[in-house]
């Protein structure tokens, strides 16, 4: 099962974090996931906007801190910096 799930329904792409068993916290895999989707729903025309949402019982907790400490971010192409800039320069309403 992915960490993150993508929907698109209706001009409307939702972006789900399901990982509650680590309260949602996101890996380097999951950054990339994001970036990708991000970049997916600004290319679908029939996209209009993106919503994130997490579990009932929490949103996220953040980074996941051994994940990130095992691999950190080392060049702007990273997951992480590609998420940040895709989500900072998303033309649509999020």
């Amino acid at each position: 099962m992915s960490d993150i799930l993508v929907h698109t329904e209706d001009g409307v792409t939702t972006l789900t974090f399901n990982r509650p068993d680590k309260k949602n916290s996101i890996t380097a895999a999951m950054y990339a996931a994001l970036a990708d989707a991000l970049a997916a729903a600004e290319a679908d025309p029939a996209v209009r906007c993106v919503v994130f949402q997490g579990h009932e019982a929490i949103f996220s907790a953040g980074n996941d801190i051994a994940d990130f400490l095992n691999a950190p971010p080392a060049t702007q192409d990273s997951p992480v910096f590609r998420f940040l800039r895709g989500i900072a320069l998303f033309p649509k309403p999020v």
